[in-house]
């Protein structure tokens, strides 16, 4: 699990009722974890994959998420390759220069 992954985890949880439910919106997110939208968008994505999290989303209405660490199964989650390959082949982006700073988050 990266730390993405584990702030969004942390997040959710954080926010979540006795019974694992939330359902904070993807900027509430950012804001709490300090990661950009697409970032928490991956981590989401990478969280269900995994089990950790259920995300039930309905158009037009709020995206609620169960957090089942009981369901956790790294087993499921993409080989490190498939994660480091980009849209059609794009190298990884950590292949990028450093970023000179970082927005909204302090």
């Amino acid at each position: 699990m990266t730390p993405a992954q584990k702030a969004v985890l942390v997040s959710l949880a954080d926010q979540a009722n006795d019974s694992g439910v939330c359902w904070p919106g993807i900027k509430t997110i950012e804001r709490r974890t300090c990661l950009s939208e697409r970032a928490v968008q991956e981590a989401l994505r990478w969280l269900q994959t995994t089990g950790a999290v259920y995300r039930d989303y309905q158009p037009n209405k709020t995206t609620v998420y169960t957090v089942t660490p009981q369901n956790f199964d790294p087993a499921k989650a993409p080989s490190k390759r498939e994660r480091n390959r980009g849209a059609d082949g794009a190298p990884p982006a950590d292949s990028a220069p450093p970023r000179k700073w970082r927005t909204g988050c302090r």
